[in-house]
């Protein structure tokens, strides 16, 4: 799926948190059968590099240079943090980070004023735990979470026209095809390419 081009620092819609018991952000973790869910951590600099230091993972995204530094990473872990739920780690019960799921308020496409319908879903796992279905239990945890809370209604997600695992993926998270067509760039890549866009309605 597609990274947008700058991390967004729009967050979710708040709710005064006026019940003492009430979870602050930072506390906040969806548990799914497998993996947790939480915001992002200063010591997560080692698995955040894993998720995007690969080409192949980078060239699917807008703003993941290859390679990627260490300061890179520190300032896109730094972005992330500061973007009150938007951007979630992906961990597993031993608390190794494994990937990143987000929602942001972004605009998708090169083309000015184009709407989204909703906030724009990715979700990227490190090479070395795809294949096991982590993405999917992420993407339906972090749903699941929204719907229940009556956060959004619409869910928007693109993806590359030659990432086909992208697309599975979402069409398995049933997402459906809009016809919307845009060009995109990449920082791991040269020029333009066909992105993908899709929705799902919870």
């Amino acid at each position: 799926m597609i990274t947008r081009n700058a991390i967004d620092r729009h967050t979710l819609p708040a709710r005064p948190n006026n019940n003492p018991d009430r979870p602050r952000p930072e506390q906040i973790s969806i548990e799914t059968t497998r993996l947790s869910l939480t915001p992002l951590r200063d010591g997560d600099i080692d698995g955040l590099m894993a998720v995007f230091a690969e080409l192949n993972s980078a060239r699917m995204t807008h703003a993941i240079p290859h390679p990627l530094s260490r300061e890179n990473a520190e300032s896109l872990l730094t972005d992330m943090r500061a973007a009150r739920l938007t951007h979630w780690a992906v961990r597993l019960d031993d608390e190794q980070l494994i990937g990143i799921v987000s929602l942001t308020r972004s605009v998708c496409g090169v083309s000015p004023g184009m709407h989204s319908f909703g906030p724009n879903l990715s979700v990227f796992i490190a090479p070395a735990h795809q294949g096991q279905g982590y993405a999917q239990e992420a993407i339906d945890g972090l749903l699941r979470w929204v719907k229940k809370r009556k956060l959004h209604r619409i869910i928007h997600a693109a993806h590359f026209a030659d990432n086909d695992p992208s697309g599975r993926l979402l069409i398995n998270a049933d997402f459906l095809y809009t016809g919307r067509k845009t060009q995109e760039t990449s920082l791991a890549r040269a020029g333009e390419h066909l992105a993908l866009h899709m929705i799902r309605i919870l």
